[in-house]
């Protein structure tokens, strides 16, 4: 039993530190708003379940840089580049959109990190991002051909990327432009939009290294 207590306190302190967070930033939440959220009376809760704010952070930020992870890639290397780029955009679609995930405070976080870094940020990108950069970077290699160079591919993916986090980043302006719109709905056709358009302008390139 009290080994559950303990879990069900951690996760009260988990979930309200993701609330406070994003409502605050890394910075400026403090222990005591983030305990008496969770309904914790003892200020001292964040450090004997986390050690201290900072590794809360932190754990929050683990969760939200591994989440992409978590897709399937079986059978990755057999797929032909074309599916692996189709594979990826769905991923990301799925992870950013479905059940309006990227309206929560987990993307509120997300955003405020890629605008107010923390000092966490340089470990999470060498551990997640750079491994998974490498994959999908060999994906555009492949499919602009031998002509290509380094720097197209890196190009190719930052206009892909871009395409599959504007709504994170847009949405407050888009929705009142559209507001008939759901993403959330919309993910599936987003995501194959994406990949069509995508490959549309993959062949524009690569047709005009090959002239």
């Amino acid at each position: 039993m009290p080994t559950n207590q303990n879990d069900s306190t951690r996760k009260k302190l988990f979930l309200a530190g993701i609330s406070v967070f994003a409502k605050k930033g890394y910075r400026d939440a403090t222990v005591r708003e983030i305990c008496k959220q969770a309904g914790a009376a003892n200020i001292n809760s964040i450090n004997y379940y986390f050690s201290s704010k900072e590794q809360l952070y932190r754990e929050i930020l683990e969760m939200i840089f591994s989440q992409y992870d978590k897709f399937d890639l079986e059978d990755w290397e057999r797929k032909s580049p074309k599916d692996q780029l189709r594979q990826m955009i769905s991923n990301f679609c799925r992870m950013l959109y479905k059940d309006n995930a990227f309206s929560t405070d987990i993307t509120t976080i997300f955003v405020n990190e890629m605008t107010r870094p923390s000092p966490f940020l340089e470990d999470l990108v060498d551990r997640y991002n750079r491994p998974r950069i490498k994959r999908h970077l060999k994906i555009f290699e492949d499919l602009l051909g031998e002509n290509s160079t380094e720097d197209m591919a890196r190009d190719c993916l930052v206009s892909v990327s871009g395409q599959l986090l504007y709504y994170t980043f847009a949405w407050p302006v888009f929705s009142r432009l559209f507001p008939d719109y759901s993403a959330e709905k919309n993910h599936e056709v987003w995501a194959e939009h994406v990949f069509q358009f995508s490959m549309g302008g993959i062949t524009a390139i690569k047709e005009k290294l090959n002239k």
